[in-house]
């Protein structure tokens, strides 16, 4: 586990996210995650999720409830995690992975596995942001997403843009 990857690694990162989000069908994106990719979400831990299909099915659910919001793709930013972000979140929000914080930790540094925070955020009256610390792990000769660490979703709050390049 790491926060200070090699700029070839984080610009790879940043364009495979690139790849993934501008990948139509919801289908096609289950390529980018590893068959044993978790999700945790802080602000709804019915969100979690052990594995690429449990992901691919909650994105095909947010879909349908973001017809609205998904007209815009919304706007983004990405950026390596600092040496401070690399904790997680506590044993009670990562309880539904079947792991502890410390689990995950040490599965973490034993993979080398890779952190990138994006923000993601649809402006508007009804302004959506979404805060994720997104963890990458090595599969053969492909990197591949391996844990979604959802943080905050809720209202823009004023923090969209501030961290980078804001992107499409």
């Amino acid at each position: 586990m790491t926060a200070n990857a090699p700029a070839a690694v984080t610009d790879h990162l940043k364009n495979l996210y690139s790849q993934y989000r501008n990948t139509g069908p919801i289908d096609d994106r289950a390529v980018f995650f590893s068959p044993e990719c978790m999700q945790i979400c802080k602000p709804n831990p019915s969100y979690a999720a052990t594995n690429r299909n449990t992901i691919v099915r909650y994105l095909h659910e947010a879909a349908k409830d973001m017809d609205a919001v998904a007209a815009s793709k919304g706007l983004y930013t990405i950026r390596p995690l600092r040496q401070d972000e690399t904790t997680f979140e506590t044993d009670e929000v990562v309880a539904p992975t079947g792991m502890t914080s410390s689990m995950l930790r040490q599965r973490a540094i034993a993979e080398e596995w890779v952190g990138m925070r994006v923000d993601l955020w649809w402006p508007g009256d009804e302004g959506l942001l979404v805060k994720v610390q997104y963890w990458w792990r090595r599969e053969g000769k492909e990197w591949v997403q391996i844990l979604h660490d959802i943080m905050y979703m809720g209202p823009c709050d004023g923090t969209e843009g501030k961290d980078g390049d804001v992107l499409e």
